[in-house]
């Protein structure tokens, strides 16, 4: 009986279509990896993403891979939400809370899409954004493809006994000590086969929805099954050993088991198992990982290191409260913002601890008022489905399930952060396909009566507008952009043939030093300060690129160019220095060229003698005599870091040299000497040429702050 009714799921989602295998393949990837369910689909990924050139076997998905991946990825999103805005306008006669509740999560995806333009991340992690696409792509086809109540709920089911199997891993793998998360001064915890921090959310969420589908089959078999697997989900949050997950859940039991509208309030054995559960769990938080006092207690490690890191967050959320400061830049916003107290509890965190202050770290004061509109949307969606529905109906039993594991997921955002990040992502996966097919049942159960001929043409017009509008701002956008990327190309190719050029070109003026007689500090601090990656790159650094790319949309004006040594001696040799694209452009294409042509010590060779060092003077022979009255081969350290770090905001006399002036430069060269050649340049030699005060030879000795010049 039981094979005949799974051969009935199966044919079912077969005859639906693409989207609800696809969907069910992405949840056993994301919520079971590792495990015998998911060894195919891991194996068929791997060939196809190694045929395809974006996977080393060793070291995993290539930086390549990643952007590719990232870029399909953003593609599809947008298409979807093209997609969903196009139906929302031309054929708008689904139900209005289900509707507003879609709109609101467009918007929040939009808000995710646009961390590829405003982060203030050094280096763009593409890998760790996947999870959006996959998340909101969940959503959107649960809400628009899955178009039959029958296949939803058993969707609903599927995820429930994914999650399930999951946790029995859990267990099976806490009892024979298998890939357990050891915690200090405490022990080990059960992960599964994915991570401890995604594990206990997961359970948040199979727990009630367990129960609230053991309601819905009439099989007292079926029930007890349902329940079996409440039972292990259970058993497997209680291994995680989270405070925080405890503490959410006996806020989500207690509202199965006393909530009016919950169907359990009405059957005495389960509302006081619920009960005893709940207090069993307030209980344990209580004394667990307290060495048997209680919480909070002076050895509470994790307890009191909660409140530096919020205190620590809510200095990262002040750099930039409007629009955050990306996704994943919490680990160095941290570190930036690291303090003693902080650092006391040796803190190895990559987020906020708490869902709304992440939010807010990540994406700014708008992104959690978007989420909180979110929220709302979701509330009045609730409120409807219970309001319309029968406490029978399996749709409010459903709607009841989600949302007592969203209450549980709310709370336990107050001391972690359960979705929503990348560290998350079977979870916020999890949570966006439920809250797709909420929505998509709420559609097929209550639609909107159809409008009117008149009503439904004067949206259209409307819409046709709007696209008019899209499309011409988008022709006349393109248009500009062609013209400069055409002239940007027309005077590289001009510019072409002097290159060939720089190959053999003797010097032609006195000051012209060889390479070989440049002291190796000199070319290491330029390299480090201009261009860390330019032994590594051909001409351009595309992620300098877009790094300022987001610096510049940021500060709304040009504050950084991302050039590397070899696009900067392409401008300086055959370009103007007006900063405009059709600039960029043509100094892209001359360093692509260069780099063919010339090999790296002659572009640096070149670029030392042409660069600009401040007082009306180029090269490095000037530049030398002028600051320090020395040759080139004889700059120590704390020359040189001065001398690479003016190069971005060169003096035009004596009077801008300023103590501060020069603690800048300087702190501005050691730092990027660290970053890139650690083992030359280690942290005590950094601090000996920090204490050397600089003395320039027109007799004028700049005034250190306390204890000299330093970085």
């Amino acid at each position: 009986m039981a094979v005949k009714r799974y051969y009935s799921y199966f044919s079912d989602m077969v005859l639906m279509g693409i989207w609800p295998i696809a969907l069910l393949i992405v949840t056993i990837s994301f919520v079971l990896p590792e495990t015998v369910f998911s060894a195919p689909i891991d194996k068929l990924k791997v060939a196809l993403l190694a045929w395809l050139g974006w996977y080393d076997r060793a070291t995993g998905l290539i930086q390549e891979g990643a952007w590719l991946s990232y870029s399909i990825g953003y593609v599809l999103l947008l298409c979807l939400l093209l997609g969903y805005v196009c139906l929302r306008f031309i054929a708008p006669t689904k139900t209005i809370p289900a509707t507003r509740f879609a709109d609101t999560i467009c918007i929040f995806a939009i808000l995710y899409l646009m961390d590829l333009f405003v982060s203030i991340t050094e280096i763009f992690a593409p890998q760790k954004a996947l999870w959006v696409f996959v998340s909101f792509a969940g959503f959107y086809i649960s809400l628009l493809f899955i178009i039959n109540k029958r296949l939803a709920v058993r969707l609903v089911k599927f995820l429930v006994a994914i999650i399930g199997v999951q946790c029995l891993y859990a267990v099976v793998y806490y009892i024979c000590d298998i890939r357990q998360f050891y915690t200090p001064h405490f022990g080990k915890r059960t992960s599964g086969t994915i991570t401890l921090i995604d594990l206990y959310p997961l359970c948040l969420i199979g727990f009630p929805l367990s129960l609230m589908i053991a309601e819905t089959e009439r099989s007292q078999g079926w029930r007890w099954l349902w329940r079996g697997v409440g039972a292990v989900i259970l058993l497997a949050l209680v291994f995680t050993y989270s405070r925080g997950g405890w503490i959410a859940f006996a806020f989500s039991a207690t509202y199965l088991a006393l909530s009016p509208r919950s169907p359990l309030r009405s059957q005495p054995f389960e509302k006081w198992v619920l009960i005893a559960l709940t207090a069993a769990a307030l209980l344990g938080t209580i004394f667990v990982r307290t060495k048997g006092k209680l919480i909070g207690n002076p050895d509470d490690r994790p307890f009191w290191g909660r409140f530096a890191i919020w205190q620590t967050a809510v200095q990262i959320i002040a750099d930039h409260p409007l629009l955050g400061n990306g996704l994943n830049t919490y680990p160095q916003k941290q570190q930036e913002h690291m303090t003693k107290r902080l650092e006391h509890f040796n803190p190895m965190n990559v987020e906020a601890k708490n869902l709304y202050l992440n939010l807010a770290a990540e994406l700014g004061l708008v992104g959690l008022a978007i989420f909180c509109l979110v929220a709302w949307r979701y509330y009045q969606l609730y409120r409807f489905v219970i309001n319309t529905f029968t406490p029978s109906d399996e749709i409010y039993k459903i709607a009841i399930g989600i949302h007592a594991a969203l209450i549980g997921i709310a709370i336990a955002g107050l001391t972690d952060t359960p979705i929503l990040h990348h560290t998350r992502s079977a979870t916020t996966f999890s949570v966006a396909c439920l809250l797709g097919i909420l929505c998509s049942l709420v559609n097929q159960a209550c639609p909107a009566p159809a409008l009117d001929d008149a009503t439904l043409r004067k949206r259209h017009q409307r819409f046709w507008r709007g696209v008019g509008f899209v499309a011409a701002a988008f022709i006349i956008s393109f248009a500009y952009l062609s013209w400069h990327v055409a002239t940007g190309i027309k005077e590289a190719l001009s510019a072409f043939p002097k290159v060939h050029e720089l190959a053999n070109l003797p010097p032609k003026l006195p000051s012209f030093v060889r390479l070989k007689e440049i002291a190796p500090v000199m070319r290491d601090a330029v390299i480090a300060s201009e261009d860390g990656y330019f032994y590594f790159h051909h001409g351009v650094d595309w992620l300098a690129l877009h790094r300022a790319l987001r610096k510049n949309i940021r500060s709304l004006r040009f504050k950084q160019g991302g050039s590397t040594i070899t696009m900067q001696l392409a401008r300086s040799l055959f370009l103007t220095r007006e900063r405009t694209l059709s600039r960029k452009v043509a100094e892209i294409l001359l360093a692509l060229k260069i780099e063919r042509v010339l090999p790296k010590d002659r572009i640096l060779e070149l670029y030392l003698n042409t660069a600009r060092f401040g007082m009306g003077e180029d090269g490095i022979f000037v530049a030398a005599q002028n600051y320090f009255g020395k040759h080139p081969k004889d700059l120590t350290l704390p020359k040189a870091a001065f001398l690479a770090g003016v190069l971005p905001e060169p003096p035009f006399d004596q009077r801008q040299l300023t103590s501060e002036f020069v603690h800048r430069c300087q702190q501005r060269a050691f730092e990027r000497l660290q970053i890139f050649f650690p083992d030359r340049y280690p942290s005590e030699v950094i601090r000996e040429a920090e204490q050397i005060p600089l003395r320039f030879v027109w007799g004028t000795v700049i005034t250190p702050p306390e204890g000299g010049i330093k970085e």
